[in-house]
């Protein structure tokens, strides 16, 4: 199999505003679910928030020089809602709109195309007051957030992303509780669901409507299911279910506008007249986030009637305990490809945590980072070898940051980030990137 990659292919990095941005008091920023749900008790790591993070708001052209120096062509960051309408709705906040003009003005600058994504998990907590994704009209809010972005940033962005891995805003944030806002009530995170694909709607026609030609898409973290070798046979019906769950409730009625058989019935009270035609948009290309298998088996009394489980002792584990993978990854492709017409695909997120050790001079020399990354791009090659529409690939993440509940425990980045001086140190993984990039193969 070849190591190298067709000409034209796209790298580039992602990063999200509450993981990096800090800055949460300065300029009028409003408060995020995130601030609040970090300010509980017992829900983030030992009691972090991304009240500094990587102070990204005050070091961003020190980390556009990162990127420009890995020799990535293209960044992916998000916008922080409060940072630009601290309550959601109504008055602008022109200090935090001149911050991301400036952000995206630095990128062209280093050659670098924007990536914009609209929502990374940083609601602004006045509209969580009022009722947040459960609330049907947040469709109204977002699109006013999206014609804000549009009109004033729009000249200068190249691709618009409008989510970040709803399915975790839903399921994760509405159901099981771990991320913000903390609730769980599985019926209200059907409707969450449902909302967000009706705001991926609304956000797509009013880009489309200033910039018709301006790509725009959407992020999932797609899974396949597995079953634990030992209940194969007992567990293999929740497959479907399960993938129909976390994959299909957001790609279904985008790309065919209905949603999967199996859980039509838990999600249609929330369906109005015309909302699936509304929600059936022209992909222009699909955000694949992947980092590792999902093993599932049985489970009673229950929202649904399966359970994660973990993945056999065999395989390696990066620090978040993630089983690596790389044949996951080829199979995720592969469902788009056989599943989805095959669309222009771009990983947007792809990664491992591990134990970075600064030696005594201040480097690190992560091999572990590096071996994920070879077992998963050769990955990507086999998918692309067998005609699946892989246009880009960019790493999770440029820098060490706020791992949302996990806090700064875990690390990911390509830099590592001394969080009490705020030193970037590139990590070995860094210059195995580069050196990938440059080539545009495998070493």
């Amino acid at each position: 199999m070849t190591k190298s990659f067709p000409d034209g292919f796209r790298w580039g990095v992602s990063t999200s505003s509450y993981q990096i941005e800090g800055g949460a008091k300065d300029d009028g920023r409003g408060a995020s679910i995130w601030d609040t749900y970090c300010a509980t008790p017992g829900r983030v790591a030992n009691g972090d928030d991304g009240s500094v993070a990587c102070d990204h708001y005050h070091r961003w052209a020190e980390d556009l020089d990162l990127i420009k120096g890995l020799g990535a062509t293209h960044y992916r960051f998000s916008i922080m809602w409060p940072r630009v309408m601290p309550e959601g709705t109504g008055k602008v906040n022109e200090t935090g709109i001149d911050f991301y003009s400036r952000l995206i003005d630095g990128m062209l600058e280093r050659g670098l195309d924007p990536w914009l994504c609209l929502y990374h998990w940083d609601l602004p907590q006045a509209l969580q007051d009022r009722g947040g994704w459960t609330n049907r009209d947040i469709v109204d809010w977002f699109g006013d957030y999206t014609e804000l972005l549009v009109t004033r940033l729009g000249d200068r962005v190249k691709s618009w992303v409008t989510f970040n891995e709803p399915n975790v805003v839903a399921w994760v944030g509405h159901e099981e509780g771990r991320h913000a806002p903390g609730i769980t009530d599985p019926r209200a995170a059907m409707r969450v669901a449902h909302h967000l694909n009706l705001c991926h709607a609304r956000a797509t026609r009013v880009i489309k409507n200033h910039y018709p030609d301006v790509p725009v898409g959407f992020v999932l973290p797609m899974h396949k299911g597995y079953t634990l070798p030992h209940r194969r046979e007992q567990d293999a019906h929740l497959i479907d279910l399960f993938e129909a769950k976390w994959n299909g409730v957001f790609l279904d009625p985008v790309y065919y506008g209905r949603y999967p058989e199996l859980i039509i019935d838990r999600i249609e009270p929330h369906i109005q007249d015309g909302d699936l035609e509304a929600i059936k948009t022209k992909v222009d290309f699909q955000g694949l986030n992947q980092y590792f298998p999902s093993y599932i088996q049985a489970a009673e009394g229950a929202a649904w009637p399966f359970k994660h489980a973990q993945p056999p002792n065999y395989f390696r584990r990066t620090e978040m305990g993630w089983a690596i993978d790389g044949d996951c990854f080829y199979q995720t492709m592969k469902i788009l490809q056989d599943d989805y017409g095959n669309p222009p695909v771009f990983i947007t997120e792809n990664g491992g945590a591990f134990t970075d050790i600064p030696k005594a001079n201040g480097q690190i020399d992560d091999q572990d980072r590096i071996a994920y990354y070879t077992e998963y791009l050769e990955a990507l090659l086999r998918a692309k070898s067998e005609g699946a529409d892989i246009r880009g690939y960019m790493p999770w993440s440029l820098l060490d940051n706020f791992e949302w509940a996990y806090g700064y425990e875990k690390r990911f980045g390509l830099v590592h980030v001394d969080y009490t001086t705020q030193k970037r140190t590139p990590k070995a993984s860094y210059d195995f990137m580069r050196k990938v990039i440059s080539q545009n193969a495998l070493p």
